[in-house]
């Protein structure tokens, strides 16, 4: 385990009593909103309405509501997550619930999957933002099918520049680090390790392992948008984003993105 993973899954262990409700809102509902403005599937499709046939995976899956949202789309879904007791959360609400969901430990840098085993593979925050993008987006990139499409959610670079050294802080509107260079971001004294890229080095490494890049949406607030989150805030992203989503599609051998799902 790298020096990252160990202190991530510590971080994640002791906070994950502080997600269960929201696990259990978010399990409970037909209503699918994302990020940290809940802003619906129908304004950010994230999620195709059907995943029928489609096998799915979730990587960094935390209490595993996304990956209950896939099965119940009729998606073949599994979530995998290095944490015990945020698996321990999504074992339990899928077993209440019995949407279909699958779950596995394991961590997105080694993946333990086959290659090319997935038609459909998504993080809410999770790998995309705690795992390192160098390893994980190969992963990624291996168990995904030609045509296969990855989505993901992270906090957008420009809110990562302006978060001071605590990130419970308030919001600044002046820059606290550089961009150029900008990877692994340390919150101490130990908190969390997060990965943020500049938007340059995650097209070359998304195009590296034959990705097409079919979207990136750069998310702020919108007017009257409330957050669960106390450092969120509504006036800062009413101007600069706080999350992006990028949407991605591999490749087929031909090199043309074969369009199957989504």
């Amino acid at each position: 385990m790298k020096d990252y993973q160990r202190i991530n899954v510590d971080h994640w262990q002791a906070q994950a009593s502080d997600y269960v409700q929201a696990a259990e809102r978010n399990w409970r509902t037909d209503s699918v909103a994302w990020g940290i403005w809940k802003i619906p599937n129908q304004e950010l499709p994230l999620l195709p309405e059907d995943l029928s046939g489609s096998a799915c995976l979730e990587i960094g899956c935390g209490a595993g509501y996304v990956s209950g949202w896939m099965a119940a789309r009729g998606g073949d879904a599994v979530g995998i997550d290095p944490t015990p007791a945020q698996l321990c959360t999504a074992m339990r609400l899928e077993s209440e619930l019995k949407r279909g969901a699958k779950f596995v430990r394991g961590f997105a840098e080694s993946l333990p999957f086959p290659d090319r085993s997935f038609d459909f593979v998504i993080s809410e925050y999770g790998a995309s933002l705690w795992a390192d993008p160098h390893e994980w987006v190969p992963e990624a990139a291996r168990v995904l099918r030609p045509g296969g499409r990855l989505v993901f959610m992270t906090c957008a670079a420009l809110f990562q520049l302006c978060v001071k050294d605590v990130d419970t802080d308030p919001l600044t509107t002046e820059l606290q680090r550089p961009y150029l260079g900008m990877g692994r971001l340390d919150w101490g004294p130990p908190d969390s390790v997060e990965f943020t890229l500049p938007h340059g080095e995650w097209i070359s490494l998304l195009t590296s392992q034959d990705f097409e890049i079919e979207a990136l949406r750069e998310l702020g607030a919108s007017a009257g948008a409330r957050s669960d989150y106390d450092w969120a805030d509504p006036k800062w992203a009413a101007s600069w984003p706080t999350e992006e989503v990028w949407m991605v599609r591999k490749r087929s051998a031909h090199g043309l993105a074969k369009r199957t799902t989504g």
